[in-house]
């Protein structure tokens, strides 16, 4: 099935959120070509450990923030350019923050071989894990930003 059948058989909402997560990732990976502390405040306030109370969702919540979560991944995957855990997990809070939804945005590293240090961002919505979350518990957090 060529990409515009298989676009043409998502729903309305489904098309909607894939275009959208297209514009996030996109913005998101222009984002990245400025300083950290330069988006850092878009990002989100930063929150400690104890600053990150689970939100609950309810059922509409919960399916948008699962919609988010798997329209970045339809989009991520069929886009020319790579979209890193980082490019990922912003596009994700931008999609849910104008969802009006809460999110944390967490950072972390690992040691990678003798000299090296892995890194890798996850996104989180309430009890909902939205994107990079399936690896996460290998990394240490370092920094959180809540929406």
């Amino acid at each position: 099935m060529t990409m515009l059948k298989k676009f043409s058989a998502l729903t309305p909402a489904e098309r909607r959120a894939l275009l959208e997560a297209v514009l996030s990732l996109g913005l998101a990976r222009a984002m990245l070509l400025l300083p950290f502390r330069t988006i850092a405040p878009l990002i989100g306030r930063t929150a400690s450990q104890l600053d990150r109370p689970e939100i609950a969702l309810g059922p509409a919540e919960r399916e948008a923030a699962l919609g988010v979560g798997r329209a970045l991944l339809r989009a991520a995957n069929r886009l020319p350019w790579t979209s890193s855990c980082l490019v990922r997990a912003i596009a994700g809070r931008m999609m849910l923050r104008r969802l009006g939804l809460p999110s944390v945005l967490e950072l972390g590293a690992r040691p990678e071989g003798a000299v090296g240090l892995a890194a890798h961002a996850w996104l989180r919505c309430g009890d909902i894990d939205v994107i990079g979350t399936e690896t996460a518990a290998e990394f240490t957090p370092i920094a959180a930003f809540r929406a």
